[in-house]
């Protein structure tokens, strides 16, 4: 009975000592942030922020149908969506990465900013020029063409 007892308490011993593995990076809830730079005309200057519950915080700044701040729900999948859509140019969480690689360069185009801010703090940014001429950027920026339609905005830019 003894050894029985013992070999109880020893076994929850070790089970408190187990530890748990982190959340792989493709699963943290992050916040995504989308906004735009002026341009050399009327493009629409805006932030749009979306997180994973679906809950989707606007702000028109100029050049857009809804001047000022706008809060609305969409669906969770629309986020997730989004993550997937963006997860080619995530940059390494941590760290802020601007677009390069311009094979040609059209100037007075707009900036488009992304961030991604963790629970815990960690910001993840991205810096892109729309006028940065290249395949892969000419990808990004069809991509940022459809975001407002995506995200469930585009009331409210356009």
């Amino acid at each position: 009975m003894k050894k029985l007892l013992l070999a109880g308490l020893f076994s929850f011993s070790l089970v408190g000592c187990a530890t748990t593995t982190q959340q792989p990076q493709d699963t943290v809830q992050e916040t995504i942030r989308y906004s735009t730079s002026p341009c050399f005309g009327a493009c629409p200057i805006y932030s749009v922020e979306i997180s994973p519950s679906g809950k989707v915080h606007f702000d028109g700044k100029q050049y857009t149908k809804v001047i000022g701040t706008q809060d609305i729900t969409v669906d969770p999948s629309v986020y997730s969506k989004l993550q997937q859509e963006l997860k080619t140019y995530r940059p390494e969480t941590g760290t802020s990465v601007k677009t390069t690689a311009c094979e040609e360069t059209a100037t007075d185009q707009q900036n488009a900013y992304f961030s991604w801010s963790r629970p815990d703090g960690t910001v993840t940014n991205l810096s892109h020029y729309m006028g940065c001429i290249s395949p892969a950027n000419a990808e990004l920026n069809k991509l940022i063409e459809k975001l407002p339609k995506l995200i469930g905005v585009e009331d409210l830019v356009s």
